[in-house]
């Protein structure tokens, strides 16, 4: 480690402010600032009113990201002037950008950025690639795509079969990518609730088995088979509900009328408990405490901050074969199902949900699996091993 704050190297990190990589670098951040300094440059950021604000609507990024940015905005071009002399006065000249879905939508932008600070002030970039693949699996995205990951000096992915990808889809020099697994979200446990007060507060039974179903409603995250495998084990006497923390308003309509539909022909209105509103932060550690069970029966997943969240909270899981974390996850810390097999998803379902002694040893087993090897000061340790090679 450097010795004294001035020997430390100024770095950027670029990065979408919501849930899902805001949260991985408001993890990332304090155990990255022991090595670097680093700078948080987001998007501006709007309120649910649609208002644009100069601060962080999320209260945990509010809390762990110090001093943000709010300059990057592909409506204006010309802003990406305004954020490369804002690196070239602050003496930073490596840049971490965090690609993901929000990203690749504004790819056009953010080559511009890239090729606009490469040629002018000579920053070198880090790329890392939450999902490696555009989720439509479009060869001429993935042409697009090809060009954009070697604008970066170097690649960072989170899991072996993400690497796989990138050997198989794209021409990039593979020595110069490292993987670097996706961390354990384990500050967002305050130790505000207990179980009991937990489902209080949330207005759930008592008295029951509580499956959780987390995050963003999206197609890929398989939905449609939880409602199945529902059906199936209430008709085999299975005393459960099912809580879904998804912020449905904010999903595609369709989608949301498919399942809410769906959910109403196999009568199961009663079994289902809907959050239909944002999820602040704040709310998170009570839904967690107050379930039994965390499912995520994804039909395609790259890394899930879901699951790491889960993980965190000491919830055994059911995820499906998609899950590169299946080969440690799979009889110690939950269990697996086969991907678009609701039978099989709701029989793993069961098999856990039947003991009790058995979730418990598995929730803790993942926390200590997590703690020990998805440590964020590990974690920051990897990304400065690569940040020292190019600055």
């Amino acid at each position: 480690m450097p010795n004294g704050i001035n020997n430390k190297p100024k770095i950027a990190i670029i990065s979408s402010p919501n849930a899902g990589l805001g949260h991985y670098v408001a993890h990332l951040f304090n155990p990255i600032s022991k090595y670097c300094e680093p700078k948080f440059i987001t998007f501006p950021q709007a309120d649910l009113l649609g208002t644009t604000t100069p601060y962080f609507t999320d209260s945990f990024m509010k809390r762990y990201v110090k001093w943000p940015r709010f300059t990057l905005n592909d409506k204006e071009p010309q802003s990406v002037v305004e954020v490369a002399n804002y690196l070239e006065s602050r003496d930073i000249n490596l840049v971490n950008i965090h690609i993901g879905t929000t990203i690749k939508q504004k790819i056009g932008y953010f080559m511009s950025l890239v090729q606009y600070c490469k040629t002018v002030h000579k920053i070198k970039f880090v790329f890392t690639l939450h999902d490696v693949l555009p989720w439509s699996n479009d060869r001429k995205f993935i042409q697009l795509l090809d060009v954009f990951y070697k604008q970066a000096e170097y690649l960072i992915v989170g899991n072996d079969r993400e690497y796989e990808k990138l050997a198989n889809n794209f021409t990039f020099n593979l020595e110069k990518v490292s993987v670097i697994r996706h961390g354990i979200y384990n500050l967002f446990d305050s130790n505000l609730y207990d179980k009991r007060i937990a489902r209080y507060l949330l207005n759930i039974p008592q008295d029951k088995t509580i499956l959780l179903f987390f995050g963003f409603l999206k197609e890929f995250k398989g939905f449609d088979y939880l409602i199945d495998a529902t059906k199936i084990l209430k008709k085999e006497g299975e005393n459960i509900a099912v809580y879904v923390a998804s912020g449905l308003k904010y999903a595609p309509k369709e989608l949301v009328n498919s399942v809410l539909s769906k959910i109403h022909k196999l009568e199961l209105n009663e079994d289902f408990i809907l959050n239909l509103n944002y999820l602040d932060t704040h709310d998170i550690e009570a839904v967690f405490k107050a379930a039994d069970v965390s499912v995520l029966p994804y039909t395609n997943a790259s890394q899930s901050g879901v699951l790491m969240l889960s993980i965190g909270f000491k919830k055994p899981v059911v995820i499906s074969d998609v899950f590169a974390e299946g080969e440690w996850i799979d009889k110690k810390a939950g269990l697996v199902a086969k991907n678009r097999d609701p039978k099989d998803l709701a029989k793993k379902i069961k098999i856990l949900i039947n003991d009790r002694k058995k979730m418990d040893e598995y929730g803790k087993y993942g926390y200590e699996y997590g703690i020990k090897h998805l440590s964020w000061d590990e974690i920051a340790k990897k990304y400065f091993a690569i940040f020292k090679k190019l600055v």
